[in-house]
């Protein structure tokens, strides 16, 4: 690989990463703007970002693997990263509007789903990417890493698409209980790898 090719892709991993910490730290900011009217609407708030957090931050640690662990370098990888940037970007839009619009919380909250559908479906295809670029290369215990973590994005992308079927009342509900298992699949995955 050339070194202006090298210097480009290292760029765009920079901005990469500067475009989710600037989101994060934009959604925080957001949370000054919402109308607050009583207890319920902080607690609201607060719980909807803290949870858009969480899945940033994910989707960031998955995505940086791409630049580190699972380099692909191609056309195909920085357009669909494009793509998951600008979901992420407009997620905390999404999640505030929900109590910025009450009257249309249940389509905002079904955007959001789907948004974050979107990003996740797009890691899973990245993995399955990775695979097949580098098929020749991964030894058995690699490929199968890195088909657990096609897998637990795809599980994740499901997870968000099934939500759209349920109550917007227990919707958000539904998207908390997905938090615990992404740790706990990191944690599984990290102990495989000392192994």
């Amino acid at each position: 690989m050339t070194q202006q090719r090298v210097d480009h892709i290292e760029k765009f991993k920079t901005i990469t990463t500067e475009v989710f910490a600037l989101i994060l730290g934009l959604g925080a900011f957001s949370l000054t703007t919402i109308p607050r009217e009583n207890l319920f609407d902080v607690i609201g708030a607060i719980a909807t970002f803290a949870m858009i957090f969480f899945y940033i931050i994910i989707i960031w640690l998955v995505n940086s693997r791409f630049f580190d662990e699972y380099p692909l370098r191609d056309e195909v990888f920085l357009g669909l990263n494009f793509v998951i940037l600008f979901l992420v970007v407009i997620s905390p839009f999404l999640s505030q509007s929900i109590f910025f619009l009450p009257g249309l919380t249940d389509e905002m909250s079904i955007l959001l789903a789907m948004d974050m559908m979107g990003i996740y479906v797009i890691l899973g295809v990245l993995h399955q990417r990775y695979i097949w670029k580098n098929i020749d290369t991964l030894n058995e215990k690699q490929t199968q890493e890195v088909k657990i973590e096609r897998n637990i994005q795809y599980l994740i992308a499901v997870w968000f698409l099934a939500s759209i079927f349920i109550p917007t009342t227990y919707r958000f509900f539904f998207w908390w209980g997905m938090t615990p298992i992404i740790p706990i699949y990191r944690i599984w995955i990290a102990h495989r790898r000392k192994e």
